[in-house]
């Protein structure tokens, strides 16, 4: 621990290069490590290729910026080789606006690579990172707009412009785009004002008034630009008519939901005690939201969004990790450089992370998240990891504190990416094999449209066509069904939760010509062809 501080107080040694060096590294050394990509992923790269046709599909809900972006791929590159280059090129430039943004909240260049390093290293954020996503983009420019609110500008309409197509373009990436618009024009209208002055002071509706007067042309100048930069979409398509709306009434809610919530939110940081340093240093926190209004909007209608659409937990907590990161660090430092590190703390805060660890442990014993891993010797040693956080903090050794704390999200992100890589390997080879060496119609019961890209759109033919069929009941495979639908062959896989006929095996009108397997844990997933014989 000596050398380490050594090493990085040495004037020769610039951390911010060096985290930077290490993201690079990092995110080159993992460019290729997924076999496959999410069904999601495929959804967007279809969408890229209907877009080099000059045109968009109809049955697609998501907002098409993205996909502009991966479409506009060179002819020699293959399609999801340039949707990981997209990915690398966001992820360097989140990189960059990240460590912008912790120069203004955060002075101490040492704090300021802890965020660096947690930012690189946090579990969800890297993960998504290397997945053909619209999260980190979307984040990219949540993260620039906070910025530019920030930043001051000679002249103000070159700022609110800027804000407003920041925030368009948020809009044209994920359709959250919406409420980030919405903070930005309450943290304009509210403009030198805190929240707290909103609370403790009476004459509520005087005060927005008056800066209603003050802030109506930043106001409109910000809401025109971010109309004009998704007018062409609103005008192609309307956004109302996203199936996203509908999605929410197939949802369950319970208690197990709230409970995957809560622990989703906890721990999205990477750290079992990150939570601890926000109650711990509450009112640093009350003040940073307080006087960020930007932020606190954006973080309190984003937290309702993903309590309201928890089947995207924890991957829409991405565009929220970078806040959190930054208060975490701050909540970190301020403990560190006061008085109340050294002194005697109540009991109830000695006890605090042992109870967060108690969480985190019972939590993944019932639930198996896997963002909090699932395989057993890898949990075993985030635990342990953990365990030490927690007692170096008590026995306030900080450097061990400190160096730990980025060890453990370095193996608790390397663990979920690689425990990973393989997902939906076995559809993709089916479907390739189907593409390669099979013609007629092939039917499937994947739903994460993996299948659907490889033999409909990677590299399309006209004697073989493939669509999604639901076979869960023997009835679905009978010979008379199948025939009508002039099936020629079937992909049955258990990789994305589908159900198929667990008997498939017996009916004698379809035979087994191919098989692809592969386990993630204890779990075999696999693919299965057959030729359905007439």
């Amino acid at each position: 621990m000596n050398l380490l501080r050594k090493i990085t107080s040495s004037k020769f040694f610039n951390l911010e290069l060096f985290s930077l060096i290490l993201f690079i590294i990092v995110h080159i050394a993992l460019f290729n490590v997924n076999v496959a990509e999410w069904g999601d992923s495929y959804r967007i790269l279809r969408a890229s290729e209907f877009i080099r046709d000059g045109s968009y599909p109809s049955n697609e809900k998501r907002p098409p910026l993205f996909s502009i972006f991966t479409a506009l791929r060179p002819d020699f590159i293959e399609q999801v080789t340039w949707g990981r280059v997209v990915m690398l090129v966001f992820s360097l430039l989140s990189f960059f606006i990240f460590n912008k943004l912790v120069k203004i909240y955060i002075k101490n260049q040492k704090y300021q690579f802890i965020a660096l390093m947690l930012f690189t290293f946090n579990p969800i954020y890297l993960y998504w990172s290397i997945r053909i996503m619209a999260d980190v983009p979307f984040s990219f420019f949540v993260m620039s707009g906070f910025y530019i609110f920030k930043k001051t500008f000679d002249k103000s309409i070159k700022k609110y412009l800027l804000l407003g197509l920041v925030s368009g373009l948020s809009i044209l990436t994920r359709f959250e785009g919406y409420l980030f618009l919405f903070s930005l024009l309450t943290a304009v209208l509210l403009s030198n004002v805190t929240l707290k002055d909103l609370i403790v002071k009476k004459n509520f509706i005087s005060i927005i008034l008056v800066q209603l007067r003050k802030g109506w042309i930043n106001l409109l100048i910000l809401g025109l630009s971010a109309f004009v930069t998704i007018l062409p979409w609103i005008l192609y398509r309307n956004p109302l008519d996203s199936s996203y709306f509908g999605e929410t009434a197939r949802r369950i809610y319970d208690l197990k939901m709230v409970w995957v919530y809560l622990v989703s939110l906890l721990f999205s940081i990477g750290s079992v005690i990150a939570f601890y340093f926000f109650i711990l240093d509450f009112k640093g926190v009350g003040d940073f939201f307080s006087k960020n209004v930007d932020i606190s909007v954006f973080t309190l209608f984003e937290l309702i969004l993903i309590l309201l659409w928890p089947s995207a937990v924890p991957r829409l907590f991405v565009a929220l990790i970078p806040i959190f990161i930054i208060v975490l660090t701050k909540c970190i430092e301020r403990d560190f450089e006061s008085d109340r590190y050294n002194s005697q703390k109540k009991i109830l805060d000695n006890l605090l992370p042992y109870f967060l660890f108690l969480v985190f442990i019972i939590s993944q014993y019932f639930l198996k998240l896997q963002f909090l891993i699932t395989d057993k010797i890898l949990f075993v040693i985030l635990v342990f990891l953990q365990v030490v956080v927690i007692l170096s903090y008590t026995l306030k050794k900080k450097i061990l504190f400190l160096a730990v704390l980025i060890v453990s999200s370095i193996v608790w992100s390397l663990s979920i990416i690689f425990m990973h890589k393989d997902i939906y390997s076995a559809i993709k080879s089916a479907a390739i094999y189907s593409k390669d060496n099979l013609s007629g119609n092939v039917v499937y019961n994947d739903t994460a449209s993996v299948a659907d890209w490889y033999i409909n759109y990677y590299s399309p033919r006209e004697d073989l066509r493939g669509r999604k069929m639901n076979f869960m009941s023997r009835s679905d495979l009978r010979y008379n069904n199948l025939s009508g639908k002039k099936v020629s062959y079937l992909i049955a896989t258990n990789e994305n939760g589908a159900l198929f006929y667990k008997d498939i095996d017996t009916l004698k009108h379809l035979k087994l010509i191919e098989s692809f397997r592969y386990n993630i844990g204890d779990k075999e997933l696999f693919a299965n062809i057959y030729k359905f014989e007439r």
